[in-house]
């Protein structure tokens, strides 16, 4: 049995992902808090959001949120991530490159890249991704094209699909809320956005995409 660290051992900080699952919410909900100067958090030298301890148990309980027993007595190991797998599927290998990076080095993602709607058919297939980025507009098949494929597959038809585009064509945005996309994002894409985009495609029922 790990030996349990007491507060006096030094500060304790949790992800976003971490501080969401203490509260039973979604983890946008707690980037919202902390964006909103609600939460107090800080950044790493990599970039990432970490809240101590003692401001989310302060304000869990000025908001009456229940403190469960981790927060004040905590393995002295870090808790275990699981790594959620993202497809993402563009022609633009620098996009890809850096979306692939970004999610790495957040932490808590394993990343596979697919170059065009072809090879993101049979990377599918072997990687079994937990939900995929997929670009509408692409040489060879089409995003469209590749969802159909995937919702006729039993395997993955329940797979959250989230659409990216660069294109502003009404037609096009009206032809993605059709289609069963969760989500859809519009590049230039702010990648913290992205990450809760996904994040929040993980935990969606299947019914429709929301578009703001």
């Amino acid at each position: 049995m790990p030996r349990r660290r007491s507060i006096s051992e030094g500060p304790v900080t949790y992800t976003t992902f971490q501080v969401a699952r203490f509260l039973g919410v979604t983890p946008p909900t707690v980037v919202n808090w902390v964006s909103g100067g609600l939460l107090p958090a800080y950044r790493t030298p990599g970039g990432h959001r970490r809240i101590r301890r003692e401001d989310l148990v302060a304000f869990a309980r000025e908001r009456a949120f229940p403190v469960v027993p981790e927060l004040m007595d905590v393995p002295l190991a870090e808790p275990v991530v699981v790594s959620r797998r993202v497809l993402v599927v563009d022609d633009e290998a620098d996009f890809c490159n850096l979306v692939r990076s970004y999610l790495i080095g957040r932490g808590g993602w394993e990343v596979e890249i697919a170059l065009s709607g072809f090879a993101a058919g049979l990377t599918v297939a072997r990687f079994k991704p937990d939900v995929v980025l997929m670009d509408i507009l692409m040489p060879d098949m089409d995003g469209f094209q590749v969802l159909r494929m995937m919702r006729n597959d039993s395997e993955m038809r329940g797979v959250p699909v989230v659409a990216c585009t660069a294109w502003r064509d009404p037609q096009v945005e009206q032809r993605v809320k059709r289609e069963a996309f969760h989500d859809c994002v519009h590049k230039p894409v702010k990648l913290d956005h992205l990450a809760a985009v996904l994040e929040a495609a993980l935990g969606a029922a299947p019914a429709g995409p929301t578009y703001g």
